[in-house]
């Protein structure tokens, strides 16, 4: 495990700050490697892999924020932050995420393992609570996508249950997703082209809908698709 310690100037100046990060280390190294750094900069720049960040400043200040919501955004870690003061405002942007644990005032040594514990779990139930939550949002805009490639088939004198069908057929001849193949037929549209420009056909002359369509005297016929 490779434990990252970052120290600021406003940590440095504090009473005992010696000693804190004395113990600090020496309990982060019974589970691996420490590093110990001092800017922002060379945290940002590491390119070894790190399991845990250990952030201590005395204030949550801009430059602090600004560093830690970009970790947590580009290299999601197990994060502790140990903070005197701070903006409500600001902490609660940090503590959205559900990424880090956070810890005000002194914090002793004694509690640090069970600290980084907090921080793995909450790092892992929140990377599933995202994850979860963009696979519900694609399946939302998958199915956005698909109402409106069926309303534009629809248009075409087919009843939504066949449109439906003609788009997953459309999709498997493709190799495409359901949801790419509605993609398309909507640049089309907005295109003002024809399905026929995409290579899109439907169903054959005998499956031809009830309503509003004909049937050409060939095997496939083509949806002409129009603002």
């Amino acid at each position: 495990m490779h434990s990252v310690i970052l120290s600021d100037a406003s940590f440095a100046v504090l009473h005992s700050a010696a000693q804190r990060l004395a113990e600090y280390q020496s309990v982060l190294s019974s589970l691996g490697r420490v590093s110990l750094l001092t800017s922002i900069s060379a945290v940002e720049t590491l390119s070894e892999n790190v399991d845990l960040l250990l952030v201590l400043t005395d204030t949550l200040n801009g430059q602090i924020d600004g560093f830690i919501q970009r970790m947590l955004m580009n290299k999601p870690t197990a994060t502790i932050v140990n903070v005197n003061q701070w903006q409500a405002q600001q902490l609660e942007g940090l503590l959205a995420c559900g990424r880090l644990t956070f810890v005000p005032d002194v914090m002793a040594a004694s509690r640090l393992l069970s600290l980084v514990d907090l921080a793995k779990v909450r790092l892992s139930a929140a990377n599933k609570s995202i994850a979860e939550f963009k696979k519900l949002d694609d399946e939302i805009k998958g199915l956005k996508l698909l109402s409106q490639a069926k309303l534009i088939v629809m248009q075409q004198g087919f009843d939504e249950a066949k449109a439906h069908q003609i788009i997953q057929q459309q999709a498997m001849k493709k190799g495409l997703s359901v949801c790419q193949m509605s993609a398309q037929i909507i640049a089309v549209m907005t295109a003002g082209q024809t399905t026929e420009n995409v290579g899109i056909s439907v169903m054959p002359q005998s499956c031809a809908p009830h309503y509003g369509a004909v049937a050409l005297n060939t095997d496939v016929a083509a949806i002409s698709i129009s603002k």
